[in-house]
């Protein structure tokens, strides 16, 4: 599987998730307009679940304080058992302080929790 972007006049005006082989990935991204941008899929894991009757969204934000550095990021649904203490170890030294660095995170806080 393959992720497509399609930005146009620097804005990304769709998405694609496709299941193709490379010719006809090739043949779908020279018809699109714009820059097409093509990502494969290196790996997938989990187990499939039944849909939840609510999903458990948390947004975070992280960075570097010293550098003045931050981004955030959502996770549609986690576990019922996962809580900040879980991410905080998975994100602190691990993940980017902000998209343009490779300064690595020096915190993270919970921004949004919708339980």
């Amino acid at each position: 599987m393959s992720y497509v972007k399609q930005i146009v006049k620097g804005r990304t005006v769709r998405t694609l998730d496709v299941v193709a082989s490379a010719d006809d990935l090739t043949a779908l991204t020279d018809l699109m307009d714009g820059q097409v941008d093509v990502y494969d899929e290196k790996s997938s894991g989990g187990t499939d679940i039944a849909t939840p009757a609510e999903l458990n969204r948390k947004r975070f934000s992280c960075g570097d304080k010293s550098q003045n550095l931050s981004c955030s990021f959502t996770v549609p649904h986690v576990k019922a058992g996962a809580n900040k203490s879980d991410f905080k170890a998975v994100v602190v030294g691990k993940f980017d302080a902000n998209y343009d660095s490779t300064t690595k995170s020096t915190y993270m806080n919970l921004l949004y929790d919708r339980n």
